[in-house]
């Protein structure tokens, strides 16, 4: 009887320790668990987040990280929203910025806690949602309904509006122009038929901190001298020369031998020999006729004068830096322009055709896209950049005259990305920040009739039959054992 109770009493005390060390070791495993999530909160979020969304949309561009990277002055940004309402795309992204430099910060101000703040910085009439950029005493505010882009163009027909979050190029853009060293100043020329800058491109030019002003060559006499960029948007008459009241090509030319720099954009519907004569001082001149592409990758629509181009690999300007050569440019009715050697003078194309273009003769005449007798063979530079190595002038000629387009914009944004990397370039800044919108809503997959067939083919009847025939193969193995 003895022998049996100190049998028992052993198996207790066995027992006992033994739920004490598993007491013990769940304990342990759960502090470790604690720190090892403290440890991963403790890392900024883009090395522990995973960007799986078809236009990035959590992830920084290159131009962002550079910018942010870089940053010598403290950025504090404000968002403006209710407790419980936060918009997780801009959350998410506000994290990632701040994973970049330790000279960003942002923090939630909830309007209904905080009623008066806002109005501290002229935003008492913002949406919620909003964003204050801040930076030393001064401050940019960024409404929420600017930070997402609805297009209309197809409702119409589908009944519904596609929508891009412009969010990381909105902030970029207020982060760069509160920390830039200088504004940079670009003129206009008007007078002479030029068509109006849209407001997409003045918005964008402006972000990059470049103002803009008009410039009458007839009435100032002079070009500014403060002018760091000078643009001309597709005049529909040609600069006067001398014999006129106001010789403009001796102003133009008195501008760009001081170093002066242009960005041109031309179309070939209007006669400007003056500014072609220009243009030529740089070896570059235009090739005849209008351009039509003959590689169906190359042009949009079904429209072979509605070019798609490629962006090169300039060594001369930074104008494509910060660029995405995945995001197409479209061109409408481009001439072409071509590059001739000359001394003191670097010229290279930023935009060309396929091999498969040619030029048309008739240009706005012809009346057929096929290639015919008479029409020049391609490729062809569409936009070229030269400078003189002497002076140090600059230009940038476009020959298209439907560059710079509301429309467009609104299916190819890389167009205002493309001005905009040219002006900030011609222009001398330094950095600059070239991002474009993100699609909200994956592109849909098309499967042919085809392809629909063999997958159904595939999914319905041969992945069952290969199971069932597995099973039975194991039934008859184990059975057999």
């Amino acid at each position: 009887m003895m022998k049996w109770n100190k049998n028992a009493s052993s198996q207790k005390g066995r027992v006992f320790r033994s739920g004490l060390l598993s007491t013990a070791m769940l304990a342990a495993v759960l502090v470790l668990a604690v720190l090892l999530n403290l440890l991963v909160r403790a890392i900024p979020t883009k090395y522990t987040e995973f960007d799986l969304s078809e236009a990035k949309m959590y992830t920084l561009s290159d131009s962002t990280k550079a910018l942010v990277e870089g940053l010598e002055k403290d950025v504090h940004i404000y968002f403006l929203c209710e407790t419980g309402s936060e918009d997780a795309i801009i959350t998410k992204l506000l994290d990632h910025y701040a994973d970049e430099s330790g000279h960003l910060s942002w923090e939630q101000k909830d309007p209904t806690l905080y009623p008066t703040f806002a109005a501290k910085y002229g935003a008492e009439n913002v949406s919620t949602g909003s964003l204050i950029v801040t930076c030393g005493e001064n401050s940019t505010v960024l409404d929420a309904a600017d930070l997402y882009e609805y297009d209309y163009t197809d409702y119409y027909t589908t009944g519904s509006a596609s929508v891009t979050f412009g969010g990381e190029k909105q902030i970029s853009s207020a982060i760069y122009k509160l920390t830039a060293a200088a504004e940079s100043h670009a003129y206009y020329t008007t007078n002479h038929g030029e068509q109006a800058l849209t407001d997409t491109l003045t918005d964008a030019l402006e972000n990059q901190n470049l103002s803009l002003t008009a410039l009458d060559l007839l009435s100032s006499g002079s070009v500014p001298e403060d002018c760091d960029l000078l643009i001309i948007n597709v005049p529909a008459q040609d600069f006067a020369s001398a014999g006129a009241l106001v010789d403009e090509m001796s102003l133009l030319r008195s501008y760009l031998s001081a170093g002066g720099n242009v960005l041109l954009t031309t179309d070939t519907y209007y006669n400007t020999p003056n500014l072609d004569a220009v243009m030529a001082e740089f070896g570059l001149t235009r090739a005849e006729g209008l351009v039509v592409e003959g590689d169906s990758g190359h042009f949009m629509n079904g429209y072979p004068y509605y070019l798609l181009p490629d962006y090169t690999s300039p060594t001369e300007t930074t104008a494509l830096e910060g660029v995405d050569p995945s995001r197409h440019i479209l061109l409408q009715m481009a001439q072409g322009i071509t590059l001739t050697e000359m001394e003191n003078v670097t010229a290279e194309a930023l935009l060309t055709t396929s091999d498969a273009a040619y030029s048309k003769a008739a240009g706005y005449e012809m009346t057929t896209v096929e290639k015919e007798d008479g029409d020049t063979d391609g490729p062809f530079t569409l936009a070229a950049y030269a400078r003189n190595t002497v002076t140090e002038a600059e230009v940038i000629w476009i020959n298209c005259g439907n560059m710079d387009n509301e429309s467009a914009y609104q299916v190819v944004p890389s167009n205002c990305t493309f001005l905009q990397g040219c002006a900030s370039s011609l222009a001398g800044q330094v950095g600059s920040v070239l991002i474009d919108s993100k699609a909200l809503e994956a592109a849909p997959i098309s499967v042919s009739s085809a392809q629909a067939a063999v997958l159904g083919l595939v999914f319905i009847l041969i992945l069952p039959a290969a199971l069932l025939a597995a099973g039975a193969v194991v039934v008859i193995l184990r059975r057999r054992k």
